[in-house]
């Protein structure tokens, strides 16, 4: 672990993974760099993603799963650098077939009902998965207990690196012990992250 605390605080990003400065690269060209989101750039929250799975030790496709976490819009924000209809070949060359799988599956589930409404519900994984539904098409998706395990893990690291300080505050967290603000969590829709 302290080579991966080194390697973060001396922004050697090839020491982490060596496909990274190629992926933050991409990030680049397709502008994640150019939206605000939270307390900083889009990127910025990609990369730092990442960087709390790595410290984790999680393995390479969760973390660079972590790194594109958003890339084609989610159940959260309309933060879209990559179009899932035409671009899911090119994501899946750079981050390989497991990461770019589990990057599209974030972006199509209900994430707040499956981990809030679901999972801490429950206090467990199923051991048989979960069936949900596509955000967009209402098609129902099955998760496996290794996707849902994923997706946990992925949830507290995203949480982790933007949930302090003063956005803290403005939800009321932790006095009111709630994460997401109110209804912001449910849809996208009428909903301006800008704003936040």
């Amino acid at each position: 672990r302290w080579q991966v605390l080194r390697a973060l605080l001396r922004d050697d990003h090839a020491a982490l993974d060596p496909k990274l400065p190629e992926l933050m690269h991409m990030l680049d060209e397709r502008g994640a760099g150019e939206c605000w989101h939270k307390h900083g750039t889009f990127k910025e929250h990609l990369v730092d993603t990442h960087n709390v799975l790595r410290l984790w030790e999680q393995p390479d496709k969760v973390c660079r799963f972590g790194l594109f976490h958003s890339a084609y819009s989610n159940s959260y924000v309309n933060l879209a650098i990559f179009d899932a209809a035409k671009d899911r070949g090119a994501v899946a060359a750079a981050v390989g077939t497991e990461a770019e799988a589990l990057t599209h599956t974030l972006c199509v589930v209900p994430r707040h009902d499956i981990v809030w409404d679901v999972l801490a519900e429950r206090g467990e994984i199923p051991a048989d998965g979960l069936t949900t539904t596509h955000i967009r098409t209402g098609e129902p998706l099955t998760l496996s207990r290794t996707q849902l395990r994923h997706l946990l893990v992925f949830t507290m690291a995203d949480i982790s690196e933007q949930y302090a300080g003063w956005y803290d505050e403005v939800f009321d967290y932790p006095r009111s012990g709630r994460i997401f603000a109110p209804g912001a969590s449910r849809t996208v829709e009428g909903h301006n992250p800008a704003a936040l």
